[in-house]
């Protein structure tokens, strides 16, 4: 089960794909009702769950691929990453713009910064909002869990560093749109994460 996001921009008109995965179509079919126009698609990073439905935005929307240049290692070889699940694979078009962390992205009057967040994937960022407590984490952290590190390209350090510095270091109240499963906030992530709270054996207060 993997979280595709459809974003409302603050203009009600457009929209952004956020990690187009198996869910695509019914996010594009949300995106129809609502009279959306899809401006862009964004990749938290490049494992194939988030990417396999970029096929179907880009030829449904036309809309622009953005992804980190680290990761287009992953988002190339999108076969070899089926072949290790035993899944069928996909074609990608290949991607248009490079994502900068630091270099904030803008559509439709809604802006995102970009902070750079490796660890679960080499390139892997995180959006946050710069007008609401929200930050679209992809596979960084997740409700009461962390992002898997033994893919290719995974580091477990390196991904605890990025959620200590880039993550635990955003608001409390901050709602994280998780990957997978449903979305949590930092508060909460602060006080209850096996992996982050010292008493339940994690690294971090």
């Amino acid at each position: 089960m993997q979280n595709t996001v459809l974003v409302v921009c603050a203009d009600g008109r457009t929209g952004l794909l956020v990690d187009p995965g198996a869910a695509t179509a019914e996010a594009l079919a949300a995106a129809r009702a609502r009279r959306l126009d899809v401006a862009a698609i964004l990749l938290t990073h490049a494992h194939l769950d988030h990417v396999e439905g970029v096929p179907l935005a880009r030829s449904a929307t036309g809309a622009p691929i953005h992804l980190h240049a680290e990761d287009r290692i992953l988002y190339d070889n999108v076969a070899v990453q089926a072949a290790t699940f035993g899944v069928p694979g996909v074609a990608l078009p290949p991607p248009d713009h490079d994502i900068v962390p630091g270099v904030n992205l803008s559509f439709g009057g809604t802006e995102f910064e970009v902070l750079f967040a490796p660890g679960h994937a080499p390139g892997h960022v995180i959006f946050v909002s710069t007008t609401e407590p929200v930050a679209l984490v992809g596979d960084v952290i997740f409700l009461g869990s962390i992002g898997r590190t033994d893919l290719p390209g995974g580091d477990y350090h390196t991904l605890m560093d990025s959620i200590r510095t880039q993550v635990l270091t955003l608001p409390p109240e901050t709602r994280l749109v998780t990957g997978h499963g449903p979305e949590t906030t930092v508060g909460h992530e602060m006080r209850t994460n096996p992996f982050l709270v010292p008493v339940y054996g994690g690294e971090y207060a």
